[in-house]
């Protein structure tokens, strides 16, 4: 038995020796990329300074050196939550905010993105100029506006649209030419739905779009952009209504063939989503669906620190597993349930079908 505890303490030390060398390795791995970085950033801003229209020189080893540092401080991260040291993920996003952050916030998107001018991360616009990925900025600026609609999130953000637009297509025109009542929660801008209507592909026209945002800026958007449309009510309405109300069918008298959120269902905790969906249920018809996105495990995302420490746009990210309780216990069963997910694996989405029963 000695023998075999003391064998048992040299594999324990042996682990911890190499969990510290590994960490070091990382830690002295993140300071030297974050110097160089920085030492060369100035270089590149003060040529581009004389020559804005030469970034294009730069930009694929700034994506390296951008990737590398925010892969350092992922794998920084889950050496120490995996060996219960928080302490020292929390200090170094600390140190990171507080010094380390203004030498990665440039441009327009990063910077709408921390200056939260609506107050919340994901506010329509900056999803609409991710939606158009059309950068116009030019210089050193540019660099990062590049660097932002290239990262995985901002790619994920544009399939999950054109999934989204996919699927709603097929529904409706699997009506012929049946009237179709589509509800769209935390609308934003509506680019989808202008694309939708727009599509060569969508073959039944009688739909009516209820869009409702809380946002009063997004309803103007909106109603800009799809002007041209008929059928679309553009509702400013706080769906927290939708998710309190112990009676919906008081608030929405009619029901839905289709329901869908694309982002808002990222910033909801377990219990109010499981309230939402539980209302959204009641108000969705005989063999309609109910089409929801969520972000997955935030490892997913090679780009979450990118979006956390430099950004703070904060998600709730879930498991598969966890996403799909939620429906179940909304009173949705296991055989109403059809999980999809963005090529990247990012995101994933549920289609629920309110079967008659």
């Amino acid at each position: 038995m000695e023998v075999n505890e003391i064998s048992m303490d040299k594999i324990e030390n042996n682990k911890k020796l190499n969990f510290n060398l590994s960490l070091d390795a990382i830690k002295a791995s993140l300071r030297n990329k974050v110097k160089l970085y920085i030492k060369r950033a100035q270089k590149v801003e003060q040529y581009l300074c004389k020559k804005p229209e030469e970034w294009g020189k730069f930009q694929n080893e700034f994506d390296l050196e951008m990737n590398n540092i925010f892969r350092d401080i992922m794998n920084f991260e889950k050496f120490n939550l995996a060996n219960g040291n928080e302490k020292k993920v929390y200090k170094l996003k600390k140190l990171f905010r507080n010094k380390i952050r203004k030498f990665f916030v440039r441009g327009e998107y990063s910077k709408w993105t921390l200056d939260k001018p609506f107050g919340y991360s994901g506010d329509f616009k900056i999803i609409d100029n991710i939606y158009q990925n059309t950068p116009k900025t030019t210089g050193y600026d540019r660099l990062f506006d590049n660097y932002y609609q290239m990262t995985a999130i901002c790619v994920a953000v544009r399939n999950r649209k054109n999934d989204f637009m996919r699927i709603i297509i097929n529904f409706i025109n699997k009506k012929k030419n049946l009237p179709v009542k589509i509800m769209n929660l935390g609308s934003g801008s509506c680019r989808e739905i202008k694309e939708i209507l727009s599509s060569s592909t969508l073959k039944n026209k009688n739909i009516i779009f209820d869009c409702y945002d809380k946002e009063k800026k997004a309803i103007e958007f909106a109603k800009n952009l799809l002007k041209e449309f008929k059928n679309i009510n553009l509702i400013k309405k706080n769906i927290l209504r939708f998710i309190v109300a112990k009676n919906i069918n008081s608030i929405i008298k009619e029901k839905y063939d289709l329901i869908y959120a694309t982002g808002f269902f990222d910033y909801l905790d377990n219990e109010i989503g499981i309230r939402l969906i539980r209302n959204l249920k009641k108000i969705l018809k005989v063999n309609g669906i109910l089409l929801i996105s969520n972000a997955r495990d935030k490892y997913s995302n090679p780009t979450f620190h990118y979006m956390d420490w430099a950004g703070e746009w904060e998600l709730v990210y879930r498991t598969d597993d966890e996403f799909i309780k939620i429906f179940i216990d909304a009173g949705f069963k296991q055989n109403e349930l059809k999980v999809q997910y963005e090529q990247q694996g990012i995101m994933q989405y549920i289609i629920a079908t309110n079967l008659v029963r």
